[in-house]
């Protein structure tokens, strides 16, 4: 029991951290230069892109803490969901009627799939690992979600 009540006060003071941090523009910068590599490139998918900010911040002595390594995949996560967001933005704004309240229900689905998801695995894992593993999974499920809208959008 008091273990639970240590990962959620761990998780909101992440979340308090995360509301804090400020996107970074330079983090920005090298997520969608890679995006757009990826995306003229037919031997990689934008895909591998997953893991670029937060794989580095994780070599360094900041990331080396579980708290640490939580702030790595939060850190990258501010660029997925700005990307996100923007993209689901101009989605909204090409479609009409039945189409753009479609987008906005299947939205509104996968932002409680992804909760339930990493929970989950926060869930299983329990322990001090599970802050990094669920900011690590909510990290990926945002830039899978990021990626797959825009392709929606290149359309």
């Amino acid at each position: 029991m008091r273990i639970a009540i240590l990962v959620v006060a761990i998780l909101a003071l992440g979340g308090v951290a995360n509301a804090q941090e400020k996107l970074r523009a330079d983090d920005s910068r090298a997520i969608q230069d890679c995006i757009k590599t990826k995306e003229s490139s037919n031997k990689e998918q934008p895909e591998s892109c997953i893991g670029l900010i937060a794989n580095a911040c994780l070599d360094t002595p900041e990331g080396q803490s579980t708290a640490g390594q939580a702030g790595c995949y939060q850190r990258e996560q501010l660029v997925w969901d700005d990307i996100l967001n923007e993209t689901y933005r101009r989605l909204q704004g090409s479609f009409e009627g039945k189409l753009k309240t479609q987008l906005r229900d299947i939205q509104r689905v996968w932002i409680e799939s992804r909760k339930q998801q990493c929970g989950f695995y926060r869930d299983v894992i329990q322990g001090s690992l599970a802050i990094p593993i669920g900011a690590s999974c909510f990290n990926a499920e945002t830039a899978r979600r990021a990626l797959y809208l825009l392709s929606i959008l290149n359309i």
